[in-house]
């Protein structure tokens, strides 16, 4: 490979393309010879040149290119967008080398920047007036949309032949066109047939068409400044993981605002909200004639012109910078009649929860779902919490934590509340579906079964938000994190009562310190009614449900028998709870109160019973 006889020094901040552009218009070459003759035929199929040199080269390419043009490898590779892949998420993931062609990711555009007309025009040296001004990097990237320098938003497309209207994954238009100047148009704008050649709209990119001067405002001094915030987390001294996950935060709530429009209605800027509007519009147009595979892309694709982009771009990071960012979440998230998990936005943050902030994370998962798939050949589920244990669950939700956290909310009932919330905590905290949150919790899955769809449809029943209860759930799984008071190892307690029954002896014992009944009726003392005091005990230690209490005494009964007692149980259950209980049940209930609590020091001690 020799060296070229003439090259081109590079621009600030210029793109290959923009390179190749001008160094082709210098040298009277199209494109793709000079990529050709870089020995880049590998990456080059006819006369499609792909996007994918843009993101990064090898160094053998870098090299290659470096001795054809004169210049240094590193100045080579400065012309691509590898610098900010670790940055710029959509850069890395597209970098991503596999089999076959891989398409650009829809937050990067590739092949059809946007531009600034005065940036093309050139700084007035006699190279750029030849040769015309740089096609700038950052124009790749779809939340820059304007110019700082000539404050102005950038333009989407040709003014003369209205292209590009998608996002092309071909690196340049018509690379084998040397006629070209690189501030011209190349989008082809008519069709081949035998007797002519295709060509090209040609029309001058580093004019303004001034037909209208009211058409496009400019840029307002908020607008620049957002602009300018955006681009600093490109550069130091912003940490490159934090400039990650902002960036992908940013795509989220993007996503969001535009797929439950117009719920977020209120966090555009008024000068804006028109354009926004205009473009949510059009594409919930789209939606209804699109295939699916178009319709899922349309959920994830920036606004392509510049000022629907500035405004929904500003609208998303008002989102991320509100104090409660679950609260607002939640507002956006739920959509009535839908189940969360099955809204479209749950399935793009489901793509890309892994390169989010741990904030975002935070606020997002519970409302969207209840674990975490860490895959391998299992499908492993990962639990969403790790700052509190599942052991410190009660299976029937602590008296206190009700009242302060979820009494204030109506329509449902308090024991559907407790159990649920209990339920979906140790979920949170051990990972997999909600049946084995019950399970580890001594809840039957047999008798009441938990699903995501069933809480959703109670909840739309009595018209609360589910997001109203995650909200909640949260802020008790807070103070789980850094609580009041030690916190109490229920599965310890749960473990030690497995199959557990009063034994005979201690029944006898207590029953003796009974006070004496007046009258000639004494009150039944037998087997029932120890294994009635038994589960009040087991109550009483493990904070769990009657309901789903051992019941070793009864099970040890004939049928007959065992039927008779189910038929009794909840009489003597309600007279063992209520305060306005018969005198022989409040004297019992104070014995058997005295005797769990001793219990329960018992066995958290390690000291057993």
């Amino acid at each position: 490979m020799h060296p070229l006889p003439r090259s081109l020094e590079p621009a600030s901040g210029e793109s290959l393309v923009s390179y190749l552009l001008r160094l082709g218009h210098r040298l009277s070459l199209p494109p793709l010879q000079l990529i050709r003759a870089a020995g880049w035929t590998d990456r080059v199929q006819a006369t499609h040149i792909p996007g994918s040199l843009l993101l990064n080269l090898t160094g053998p390419e870098a090299q290659g290119f470096a001795r054809l043009t004169r210049q240094t490898a590193e100045e080579v590779s400065a012309l691509t967008l590898k610098q900010w892949r670790d940055r710029y998420p959509p850069i890395a993931w597209s970098s991503v080398p596999g089999p076959g062609p891989k398409r650009p990711d829809s937050w990067l555009f590739v092949g059809s920047p946007r531009y600034c007309p005065s940036c093309l025009a050139g700084d007035g040296t006699p190279a750029q007036q030849l040769h015309g001004g740089p096609w700038h990097k950052l124009w790749h990237l779809p939340f820059v949309f304007s110019c700082v320098e000539h404050r102005t938003y950038l333009e989407a497309g040709c003014p003369h032949c209205g292209q590009p209207r998608a996002i092309s994954g071909r690196l340049i238009e018509r690379a084998n066109d040397h006629s070209l100047h690189p501030a011209q148009c190349r989008w082809t704008i008519d069709t081949p047939t035998q007797k002519r050649k295709s060509r090209a709209c040609g029309g001058r990119l580093d004019q303004r068409v001034t037909t209208d001067p009211g058409r496009q405002p400019h840029p307002t001094p908020g607008i620049l400044r957002f602009q300018q915030s955006l681009l600093a987390h490109l550069e130091p001294p912003t940490p490159a993981t934090d400039a990650s996950e902002y960036f992908t935060d940013l795509r989220l709530a993007t996503a969001l605002i535009g797929l439950t429009w117009p719920v977020g209605q209120h966090l555009l800027d008024t000068t804006l909200s028109g354009y926004v509007t205009a473009y949510l519009h059009s594409t919930s147009e789209n939606f209804g004639t699109s295939n699916g595979l178009q319709h899922h892309r349309l959920r994830d694709v920036p606004p392509r012109d510049p000022i629907a982009c500035a405004g929904l771009l500003r609208a998303a990071h008002s989102l991320l910078e509100a104090n409660d960012l679950s609260e607002h979440l939640s507002q956006l998230v739920h959509t009535p009649g839908e189940r969360p998990t099955r809204t479209p936005w749950v399935r793009i943050y489901a793509r890309h929860e892994n390169s989010c902030s741990g904030r975002f994370r935070d606020a997002a998962e519970p409302l969207t779902r209840t674990y975490r798939k860490i895959g391998g050949p299992q499908g492993l589920r990962a639990p969403l919490r790790d700052d509190y244990r599942p052991e410190h669950i009660p299976a029937y939700l602590e008296p206190d934590w009700h009242e302060r956290y979820f009494a204030p909310i109506a329509g449902i009932a308090p024991k559907v509340l407790r159990r649920t919330a209990a339920v979906r905590l140790v979920q949170w905290a051990i990972g997999g579906p909600l049946d084995e949150a019950a399970t580890y919790l001594g809840i039957a899955p047999d008798r009441v079964r938990f699903r995501s769809n069933t809480d959703f449809q109670r909840w739309e029943r009595v018209g609360r938000n589910p997001a109203e209860f995650e909200r909640v759930l949260r802020e008790l799984s807070t103070e789980l994190r850094a609580p009041h008071r030690p916190l109490i190892d229920y599965q310890r307690r749960r473990e030690a009562l497995r199959d557990w029954a009063l034994p005979p002896d201690e029944w006898d014992a207590l029953v003796s310190e009974l006070p004496p009944i007046p009258g000639p009726i004494r009150p039944a003392v037998g087997d029932r009614k120890r294994q009635d005091a038994s589960v009040f005990i087991w109550v009483q230690v493990t904070q769990g449900e009657h309901l789903f209490a051992p019941r070793p005494i009864e099970a040890e009964q004939p049928q007959d028998v065992q039927r008779e007692w189910a038929l009794r149980r909840n009489t003597t259950w309600y007279n063992l709870v209520r305060p306005d209980t018969f005198r022989h049940y409040a004297d019992l209930r104070k014995l058997l109160a005295e005797y769990a609590q001793q219990l329960a020091r018992d066995i958290d001690s390690g000291a057993g019973r």
